[in-house]
């Protein structure tokens, strides 16, 4: 929450700075490392660390650390509006203005590089990994997560989307509790294996489909309920993510999200090309709140193995032919895994806001 000891002489002095208009602007937009904005702006880090600490102490900027990494974004307006009188009007005010400043088209190009290349890193980690995935996924995955995951959404009468199958692990569960699934993925290597494991078990009615979770090619409440596992720490935007599976569902409707906890484990962005540590509840309840989803259950469970088994099976995986990635230590360290189940909220047209689904409601 910001501050309401700010003095409104710093609100208005932190902003009165071309450059710190430009980040304002930005992280508006978009949460960004100081790396990111180095070279969007085509300053030095000191310059840009500067800039940051003025808007963030004026309570314009919030700001978040990872391991070695600090991330920042904007103030939420609802926040800003704490401030100081009329903080909300004054925030849209200074955003606009901020679109008139010089170079702002030019950083939202540099901008849109820097979110694909975020993606492309991703696409292609799991193109180059898609034979070793099931072993990697055995180290980290937890069947109560999963069994939890499907009963809280499907029914024989449903219509899924598994956003973000990859091999298909839970393709067995989903397509033998609900009445129709649809797989998505990012990767071809990956859908490929997905599709040969349902031919194995003989699932009939599953269907495949590539594309972006960020750019979901489904109309507007075409599901009963979207189900993403271990994938919202590949996406380059998650809020975009949440967005869309929020969109895909109906009034009433379940989002199903299962990933890691916050954590500082920095490795993981190396060997297994995460764009993010993790996520804590807070941050979950933002994005599910933006995407007009009220959280309905999170519960967090961690590995039941011991270290002992870990690093048996840690040292069985290094005789693999295939290079799976690991700690130099050859041990695999998981943080928490967390479920986050979201019921989709009716949207109110005439108050302008969203409200609670109510089952048995007619919405017109």
């Amino acid at each position: 929450m910001a501050r309401a000891t700010i003095g409104p002489e710093t609100v208005f002095q932190a902003v009165s700075d071309p450059t710190r208009l430009r980040l304002l602007r930005l992280l508006q937009r978009e949460e960004l490392n100081v790396q990111e904005m180095v070279r969007i702006l085509g300053m030095n880090q000191p310059r840009i660390s500067k800039h940051l600490a003025v808007l963030r102490e004026a309570g314009w900027l919030r700001q978040r650390k990872e391991g070695t990494w600090s991330w920042y974004r904007a103030t939420p307006k609802t926040d800003f509006a704490t401030l100081l009188p009329s903080g909300a009007t004054l925030f849209e005010s200074v955003l606009a203005a901020a679109d008139q400043v010089e170079s702002a088209r030019e950083d939202d190009v540099t901008l849109a590089v820097i979110l694909s290349e975020r993606d492309v890193r991703a696409r292609d980690f799991f193109a180059g990994i898609a034979g070793q995935w099931d072993q990697i996924r055995h180290t980290y995955e937890h069947p109560d997560i999963q069994l939890g995951a499907v009963s809280a959404m499907v029914d024989d009468a449903m219509t899924v989307v598994d956003i973000g199958t990859g091999t298909g692990a839970l393709l067995p569960l989903l397509a033998g509790a609900a009445g129709r699934v649809v797989a998505v993925d990012n990767s071809n290597a990956m859908l490929a294996r997905a599709r040969a494991l349902c031919e194995r078990s003989h699932l009939a009615g599953v269907v495949f489909q590539k594309a972006d979770i960020q750019a979901l090619p489904f109309a507007d409440g075409s599901f009963q309920a979207a189900y993403c596992s271990m994938v919202l720490h590949h996406v380059a935007r998650p809020v975009v993510a949440i967005g869309e599976m929020a969109r895909v569902v109906g009034e009433g409707g379940k989002v199903v999200v299962i990933a890691f906890t916050r954590h500082n484990l920095t490795w993981m962005r190396e060997e297994l090309a995460h764009q993010w540590l993790g996520f804590d509840r807070e941050e979950m309840e933002r994005l599910f709140r933006v995407a007009g989803l009220r959280l309905q259950r999170y519960f967090t469970r961690g590995r039941t193995e011991t270290r002992g088994e870990n690093v048996q099976a840690a040292s069985q995986r290094k005789t693999n032919a295939g290079r799976i990635p690991r700690r130099k230590s050859e041990e695999w360290a998981w943080p928490e895994v967390f479920i986050a189940v979201g019921t989709k909220l009716r949207f109110d047209n005439e108050a302008g806001i969203h409200a609670e689904f109510q089952p048995g409601r007619r919405h017109g």
